[in-house]
């Protein structure tokens, strides 16, 4: 493809952008690192159906509000100065892959499409691919425009690599090549690069820019950090256009919680906080109605409602438990409650506390009421046993280790009157790893409350 026709008109066939696939002759833009990058399909060399690559993967804008506005946008990102028409209703064909964006809600005057608002990622299911969108430009910038352009992102992307710097210190060689590209601005102005075709060259130097804040990205990813808090618990806050705000807690839960935790270098999470539980925040709340399903690689994947687009106040913002491993091994503890209503076993068994209030590492089974030891180490754990209506019958619970009794609770009717006794006990014992502790309640055993009421915890005290 003709590399003078404009500084973003790039076929991603372009081999040093690996991350962005797209087929040869597409119109596409990878204006910055962060930026959303967008291609026009289904028409010219300056308008199309507009395709947005978001997870992996190409798709199409809806028309809902799709408007001029939008419109400039898209082609200002693109590299034209103008725009001749917002275009909808499929007008440059259906696309066939998801719709990602729907309700685009640009004022007109941002410089990319990651900076407008939106109704948050899809896949839209209230949208049809009769209704895509598209734009029809015009205009290209010329040789100054082109430089100006270049020592603007060159600088932004410096900026930018120095907050993500702070965040994660194996940014370095990049961010040496990143200081490099910035001194050959100015050299190449003053050799009148763009004389006799060689504006190729620094077209090929801006991609290479991008490409290596790409691998920035790729490294420090989407920048959060943990506040109020300690390394691994705290309000979650979130870097977006140049400031730290925080994320509102409505329909926060662990699956949000866990991509934090992922993204943080956590093995995982432990707990999803609501109403500012590690204080409030004082910037803005630049993201509400998070909604990840787990197994996003970043915050940035999962679909919210659009950048500072909420109705909260900063006693709403979310917050993160992360698992902390240390040294020595794996921070371990549960603590699990028993459901059942009053219960008369006809046989012994195992007591599956079905009702898990925390799991730290995920070592408690609510299927088997085991707790495994993850390594070898000195463990407490605690039983809290409560009996009602127990009438003339005596409960019977013992400590299981490798299913052998290693001690018992025993609660005794000595008046023989139906009304509410509880017993509890407690042990510290060496565990290696692998090995397993539950409880046992025993046959002649009667009348067992559950409604959570009944109890089983445990930790790892000290690993060896």
């Amino acid at each position: 493809m003709d590399f003078a026709i404009s500084l973003f008109f790039c076929a991603l066939t372009w081999s040093s952008v690996p991350e962005v696939t797209s087929d040869a002759g597409d119109i596409v833009s990878i204006y910055s690192a962060d930026a959303i990058p967008i291609r026009l399909r289904g028409g010219t060399t300056t308008s199309g159906r507009v395709e947005v690559y978001y997870n992996d993967q190409w798709g199409t804008i809806c028309d809902d509000g799709f408007d001029i506005d939008d419109a400039k946008v898209i082609c200002r990102q693109l590299g034209f100065t103008n725009v001749t028409g917002a275009y909808t209703q499929a007008h440059f064909g259906e696309g066939v892959d998801p719709i990602w964006l729907s309700n685009l809600a640009c004022n007109g005057n941002e410089e990319s499409l990651k900076d407008c608002q939106h109704s948050g990622w899809g896949p839209i299911a209230n949208c049809k691919h009769e209704e895509d969108a598209g734009v029809e430009c015009s205009g290209t910038p010329s040789a100054a425009e082109l430089f100006q352009m270049l020592s603007e992102q060159t600088n932004a992307h410096m900026q930018q690599a120095a907050v993500l710097d702070a965040q994660q210190t194996t940014i370095t060689t990049i961010q040496q090549e990143l200081d490099q590209l910035a001194a050959d601005v100015p050299t190449l102005v003053q050799t009148s690069a763009l004389q006799n075709g060689e504006i190729g060259e620094l077209q090929q130097l801006m991609g290479t820019l991008d490409y290596k804040v790409d691998e920035l990205n790729n490294m420090a990813v989407f920048p959060i950090r943990l506040m109020g808090g300690n390394a691994s618990h705290g309000r979650v806050e979130v870097w977006h256009d140049g400031q730290w705000g925080s994320i509102c807690d409505d329909n926060w839960d662990i699956n949000d919680a866990k991509v934090v935790c992922r993204q943080l270098g956590y093995e995982d999470a432990i707990t999803a906080y609501s109403h500012a539980e590690y204080g409030e925040g004082t910037g803005p709340i630049l993201m509400d109605s998070v909604a990840c399903t787990g197994p996003e690689p970043q915050l940035a994947a999962c679909a919210h409602e659009g950048w500072a687009v909420h109705d909260c106040k900063h006693e709403e913002d979310a917050g993160v438990g992360c698992l902390y491993q240390d040294e020595q091994g794996t921070w371990a503890a549960f603590s699990a409650g028993w459901t059942a209503g009053n219960t008369k076993p006809s046989g012994a068994y195992i007591i599956p506390f079905n009702s898990v209030y925390t799991n730290i590492g995920g070592h408690y089974s609510s299927s088997n009421g085991r707790f495994t030891a993850p390594i070898s180490g000195h463990y407490f754990f605690v039983v809290n046993a409560h009996s009602q209506y127990l009438g003339s019958y005596d409960v019977y619970l013992d400590f299981l280790i490798n299913n052998s009794p290693y001690k018992s609770n025993w609660i005794y009717d000595i008046d023989n009157h139906d009304h509410v006794d509880t017993s509890s006990n407690s042990i510290i014992i060496h565990l290696n790893k692998n090995d397993y502790v539950s409880i046992r309640i025993h046959s002649s055993s009667y009348a067992l409350t559950g409604y959570e009421k009944t109890t089983f915890s445990g930790f790892l005290i000290q690993a060896d």
